[in-house]
């Protein structure tokens, strides 16, 4: 925990006062952009809480031969709420969470909230073992260049770095008016590889704003329709393709009004 705290806290020490890119395991940007930064928000003891507090929150969806990442965001008695990304998961397969500590639980899909082709889901699982929950805010806030921190497991990951878990920090790079088809409208220059997808962006404060669901230079397809059909202008397509995609928080928590 100690090595990968002091790992974190030199790649976002670096990212604040360096004029050069950063090694590919903090973050790959499509350019950089100026950011105010408090300067408590800059310090060891501040980071290292940044760093604990995305490992405590972050667990592994395990779904038949795909893994992804997802969120601890509710616990009522013994029973625990995962979010993820619908593309996470395969229909008519057993699911395990593996959690910070290391251990796996069976769990089962909620069915009953319709997200309505939005790139969510839940899962649930049982423990008597009190794991952290994380705090979700509001995604209205953000504006182009405030910094992110986002975590996953990508499904090629060193085992003996922290389980795997992979913590990169980056900055918004586009919010469009409007979101693209599967809710995507955070854009930003983390780095997100396969297997990350449904694990948390957090602000600077720890918060949860997103849900990693969309790594940059997508290998088939054009993810980039908005819900409507029409398309972004041409002007911003190389930013677009640049950056990761997120769902904002906001999406989910609207989803989920009166039915928890």
């Amino acid at each position: 925990m100690i090595g990968s705290a002091l790992a974190f806290t030199a790649c976002i020490g670096y990212w604040l006062t360096s004029t050069q890119a950063l090694p590919t395991e903090c973050v790959v940007p499509s350019q950089r952009t100026s950011v105010s930064v408090p300067r408590s928000l800059t310090q060891p003891r501040s980071l290292d809480i940044l760093d604990q507090q995305a490992r405590a929150i972050t667990v592994k969806v395990k779904a038949s031969y795909s893994n992804g990442s997802g969120i601890l965001i509710q616990r009522r008695g013994q029973l625990y709420t995962v979010l993820t990304n619908r593309h996470v998961l395969t229909a008519g397969t057993p699911y395990v969470i593996q959690t910070p500590d290391g251990r796996s639980y069976p769990a089962n899909l909620v069915k009953k909230i319709n997200f309505q082709g939005d790139d969510l889901a839940l899962l649930q699982f049982r423990s008597k073992t009190n794991y952290t929950i994380a705090t979700l805010t509001s995604t209205h806030p953000l504006s182009q260049g405030d910094p992110l921190i986002s975590a996953g497991f990508p499904l090629e990951s060193a085992p003996t770095k922290a389980n795997g878990l992979l913590i990169t920090i980056g900055k918004v790079s586009l919010l469009p008016d409007k979101a693209f088809q599967g809710g995507y409208q955070i854009g930003y220059t983390n780095l997100i590889r396969q297997g990350m997808s449904g694990g948390p962006v957090l602000n600077l404060r720890g918060e949860v704003v997103g849900i990693n669901s969309l790594h940059a230079y997508p290998l088939w397809g054009d993810p980039y329709i908005f819900r409507d059909g029409s398309k972004p202008p041409p002007a911003q397509r190389q930013t677009i393709v640049e950056s990761s995609w997120a769902v904002p928080i906001d999406t989910f928590k609207q989803k989920v009004a009166g039915k928890r």
